[in-house]
């Protein structure tokens, strides 16, 4: 399916960010729809000259300790938010040292999703304010990556999932997981292409598309009957049009070829747009989610 561990746990980075609470509800609400267990991660990365963890004679140990009794209070503080907020939901914590990055991409190895909160910005022309972790974790762990904004109450929960594809091999993973979600969601699915104009002229016929989305969605209404999947074809640049698309979707789920960069419809540049623009949770695929 688009797990990388079928029975590893869904993981959120913790932070004092104000994208973090976001970010965990999130990914508590994923973990209760897929029956799996919460892991919420805090990583401290110590400042340079800070005194040894491991050592009892330092007289800034007192420092060191308060620094991870910090760390220990605000795991239980999101942790006490989700259980009040989802009673029986398994909710387990982790308090690692290093850098947030190495950490999560390792913890990441065994988990269902990876889910993180980012900043966004509101317009092409802004400065890029995008989360430096999420930005790095993308397309880099084997399970898919969660970046969800600090108002993702600009995007539609009752909304569809909705899909981009491409026709490349990077969309079917991107496609088996926008089917999933939409069947656990119990939401309707949006398949989209977007067309970029060849040599400054617009597309004069969409068939073409409409055809590859029909391809790449094919026999997945039949493993899940209950969505209700349809097409779209939109014109222009490709991480622009599905981000103003997404305002009316729940989550948008995107394909990666799994090296920290998309493929086809979202390649280099656009992915970094992309990512800055999602009105609400942006989902990466990694190509090869899910294999056995």
């Amino acid at each position: 399916m688009s797990s990388n561990d079928p029975r590893g746990p869904v993981v959120a980075g913790v932070s004092r960010s104000p994208t973090a609470r976001c970010a965990v509800e999130w990914a508590a609400d994923a973990a209760a729809r897929r029956g799996r267990e919460l892991c919420l991660v805090h990583v401290q990365e110590w400042p340079s000259g800070a005194a040894p963890k491991d050592r009892r004679d330092e007289p800034d140990q007192a420092w060191a300790s308060h620094y991870r009794a910090a760390g220990r209070t605000l795991l239980q503080e999101f942790k006490d938010a989700v259980a009040e907020r989802l009673p029986g939901l398994n909710v387990t914590t982790r308090l690692e040292d290093g850098r947030p990055t190495a950490v999560l991409r390792e913890i990441a190895e065994g988990a269902v999703l990876l889910v993180l909160g980012s900043h966004q910005v509101s317009g092409p022309m802004e400065a890029v304010t995008f989360t430096t972790v999420g930005r790095s974790l993308v397309g880099h762990p084997p399970c898919p990556v969660v970046l969800v904004p600090g108002d993702a109450a600009r995007c539609d929960p009752l909304g569809p999932v909705m899909v981009g594809v491409d026709g490349s091999a990077a969309s079917a993973p991107a496609v088996a997981f926008a089917f999933e979600e939409a069947d656990l969601s119990r939401a309707d699915l949006v398949a989209v292409q977007v067309q970029r104009p060849r040599h400054g002229e617009w597309p004069s016929d969409a068939h073409g598309s409409l055809v590859d989305v029909s391809e790449a969605i094919a026999g997945w209404g039949e493993k899940y009957p209950q969505v209700l999947a349809r097409q779209e074809v939109a014109i222009g640049q490709p991480a622009v049009q599905l981000a103003e698309l997404a305002a009316a979707a729940r989550c948008l789920v995107v394909g990666s070829r799994g090296l920290g960069g998309f493929r086809g419809m979202v390649l280099g540049s656009t992915s970094r747009t992309l990512a800055q623009l999602a009105p609400g949770p942006l989902v990466v695929v990694p190509q090869g989610a899910g294999d056995e």
